[in-house]
């Protein structure tokens, strides 16, 4: 992730977008942490929760094991998925979608 923005502060406080998380920069093995901690934040929230990708410059397999154990509480939507993370998850053998 970019050092101006991080996931945390790209996770809104208010309650519109509460159940939205829009990360910028990288999400690597050294931001996969707090990636973590902002997803947990928004499957607090009760019904369908929204990440958009579309700011995420790079993702590696640390990322894109955090959003599949994440699209097994089916009620996330992904958007914003570049076709570099369409061709790592299908690399991985991954060719369903990320949003339930």
């Amino acid at each position: 992730m970019t050092t101006e923005s991080s996931v945390a502060q790209s996770c809104h406080a208010d309650d519109q977008s509460s159940r939205h998380l829009a990360p910028k920069g990288d999400i690597t093995i050294f931001e996969v942490g707090e990636f973590k901690d902002s997803l947990m934040k928004l499957f607090n929230n009760d019904g369908l929760v929204s990440v958009d990708l579309n700011g995420v410059a790079r993702v590696d397999t640390a990322a894109i094991q955090l959003l599949l154990a994440a699209k097994k509480q089916n009620r996330m939507f992904v958007s914003g998925i570049s076709e570099d993370l369409r061709g790592r998850l299908h690399q991985l053998g991954f060719t369903g979608s990320l949003s339930e």
